[in-house]
């Protein structure tokens, strides 16, 4: 074990696929993001239902599936194996962390007061400017928190990332186990590294809520 805590090629490893778990998370957090918010502005506002209704149905269905047979599915039958396993997770994981995202997003929206919104309408702002002005700042402070647990969960859900042909941490683990016949150290390594991001997926969150709300 002394001889694999020193060795360079498993520090490679690990740190690549550190990378690669870091990349899958970012881009699949913002396509959640930017499909939850969609989504609930369709379901608050009951614009093209037509839009809302098929598309709220496969989002909620698909999250019924574990997160690994959604993206395997992605993987080898919507694309057959053929398109690079980061893109298809990042696409998969942000299509199935945006049903939580729809929630979060039209819950905390629809708690804010009807009666601001007629207060902002009467003041000759648009229904847009209320929601972007009262409604959005109001609920983005409650929703933090719940963004945090959903980013955390999202991190873990990476780790699945080694059953579609790609070197994330959890898969490294099982490369460096074959080539050095020794599972601890880098499980070991590897679970800090999901201990730290998580912890700093939650730094994050609550530096944005002192930041953006200190005075209130």
């Amino acid at each position: 074990m002394r001889d694999l805590l020193f060795s360079r090629d498993m520090w490679m490893l690990i740190l690549g696929g550190l990378q690669t778990t870091i990349v899958i998370f970012v881009f699949a957090a913002i396509i959640a993001i930017i499909l939850g918010a969609g989504m609930s502005y369709l379901r608050l506002s009951g614009k093209w239902p037509w839009l809302y209704n098929p598309l709220e149905w496969f989002v909620s269905t698909i999250h019924e599936v574990p997160a690994i047979a959604f993206m395997m599915f992605f993987y080898y039958v919507v694309f057959v194996g053929e398109m690079n396993g980061i893109i298809v997770s990042i696409i998969a994981l942000g299509i199935y962390t945006s049903n939580n995202m729809v929630d979060v997003f039209s819950v905390h929206i629809g708690d804010v007061d009807k009666g601001q919104i007629e207060a902002g309408l009467s003041l000759g702002l648009t229904k847009a400017q209320c929601y972007r002005h009262i409604v959005f700042p109001q609920a983005f402070k409650s929703m933090l928190p719940f963004f945090a647990g959903e980013l955390r969960a999202l991190i873990q859900n990476t780790s699945f990332a080694g059953y579609i042909a790609q070197k994330d941490m959890m898969k490294v683990v099982d490369i460096i186990r074959e080539q050095h016949n020794d599972t601890l150290l880098p499980l070991i390594i590897v679970t800090i590294l999901y201990l730290i991001l998580a912890w700093g997926i939650t730094k994050f969150v609550n530096f944005l809520y002192v930041k953006m709300f200190r005075y209130d």
